[in-house]
């Protein structure tokens, strides 16, 4: 139960806290004057998507405390915002570079849309879900937790986002196909694997979180 408890919690908080990062740093890119890579700009930017990113990463943080009954409320609710929100820009910034390199400019590999969507995303997926596990063993402060959680976090989720990318392929959703934008392809892919890599990670944690309520937390 309490795996799939933290499964269903790290997917309805995290991706709306996304939206909500991603969202406040749109507000600011579209009300501040100037070139969206103004430094300043650029910078309020990124701060306005980091503190909404926090805000979500840090109520996940504390509802998986609460769930697995550790004693470290605020601890791990300011560890699950900075990780959320710290490894979300951190995948987010580059990914939009690299997108606008690929698909736009045509630069780097001649490869088709679907194969460059799934190169850049699934790796982004594997990032962020690595990063929020690894920040939970801090905010517990046992270093070996987090090192585990970070790989195995990583890898449920990249996969978790391969199969969900791979499975709405062979189903014909194919990101840059046929009819793609008219059916949101590419938002509709991204948005279903990322929930599935938050719930894989998700459930990784929970199967971990046993013995967290013992564990000295200083």
């Amino acid at each position: 139960m309490r795996v799939a408890i933290c499964a269903l919690l790290t997917a309805f908080i995290l991706i709306p806290g996304a939206i909500l990062g991603v969202a406040a740093g749109g507000a600011v890119d579209q009300t501040l004057p100037g070139n969206p890579t103004d430094p300043i700009k650029l910078a309020l930017t990124v701060l306005s998507a980091f503190a909404g990113m926090f805000v979500g990463g840090a109520v996940w943080g504390w509802s998986i405390s609460r769930i697995t009954k550790a004693a470290a409320d605020r601890r791990m609710a300011v560890a699950g915002g900075i990780g959320f929100a710290l490894s979300a820009i951190v995948v987010i910034l580059p990914l939009g570079f690299l997108e606008d390199l690929f698909v736009e400019q045509h630069g780097g590999p001649q490869l088709p849309i679907h194969n460059v969507f799934t190169l850049l995303f699934t790796p982004g997926a594997a990032i962020i879900a690595g990063g929020c596990g690894a920040a939970l063993g801090f905010g517990m402060r046992d270093w070996a937790m987090a090192g585990r959680l970070a790989w195995m976090c990583a890898i449920t989720g990249g996969c978790a986002f391969l199969v969900v990318n791979l499975t709405l392929d062979g189903l014909g959703w194919r990101v840059g196909g046929p009819d793609a934008a008219a059916r949101a392809t590419m938002l509709t892919t991204a948005l279903l694997g990322n929930l599935a890599a938050a719930m894989a990670g998700g459930a990784v944690i929970g199967w971990f979180a046993r013995g967290w309520s013992r564990a000295s937390v200083g």
